[in-house]
């Protein structure tokens, strides 16, 4: 059966994601993925313009757009709706983190993955979620002094260390937290801070 342009996207990217899992990005080959879908490597092309987009998409298949699935309304308590967005990534990224290491090894060690991530890719996730907090701060939910794209940090800073604490290794120190107590306390920390008003 012939498959729509939308179909054979969401085909290439399925099959990539699997093999950028299973050899990594750099033993993954188009040649292989396109053995895998039943087509010419020229057919990727048309899908995407390189095999780094290639896996920088499917890493945003994975991760899904940030705050996108969410709406936010006087009426919702800003607190939730953080903490939600927060322990929805962290599923996001328990359950597929094969491929969330697969991208901390290639931007520690691929120059042109990492540039590709910081001019292209990181600014497509992080733009909706500082235009949210924008939207918040104007609401009066959120103090002005800190900078928007610091508070965006801090969110994917929490993803990040969750990440690495329960994810890297089997036993760590932090074996006996799960990772929704973990990212729910450090989102805490985030919000309120350490300091007693008192002091």
């Amino acid at each position: 059966m012939r498959l729509t342009k939308e179909q054979r996207k969401a085909q290439i990217l399925e099959i990539a994601t699997e093999l950028f899992v299973a050899k990594g990005y750099h033993q993954t080959k188009t040649k292989d993925i396109a053995q895998a879908c039943g087509i010419t490597e020229p057919v990727i092309y048309k899908h995407f313009d390189s095999k780094d987009e290639l896996f920088l998409e499917a890493i945003v298949n994975i991760a899904g757009e940030t705050f996108q699935e969410i709406s936010f309304d006087r009426e919702t308590d800003t607190e939730v709706v953080l903490s939600s967005f927060v322990m929805n990534r962290v599923q996001k990224v328990e359950d597929h983190f094969s491929l969330f290491k697969r991208l901390l090894v290639e931007l520690l060690e691929n120059e042109k993955i990492r540039g590709y991530y910081f001019n292209k890719f990181l600014p497509r996730l992080a733009n909706p979620i500082i235009n949210y907090v924008d939207l918040l701060k104007e609401q009066g939910y959120l103090k002005d002094k800190v900078p928007s794209k610091v508070i965006a940090l801090s969110l994917a800073g929490i993803l990040l260390m969750v990440s690495m604490a329960k994810y890297l290794e089997d036993e760590s120190a932090f074996s006996e937290i799960s990772p929704q107590e973990l990212a729910g306390q450090m989102l805490s920390i985030s919000l309120h801070g350490l300091l007693n008003k008192e002091y």
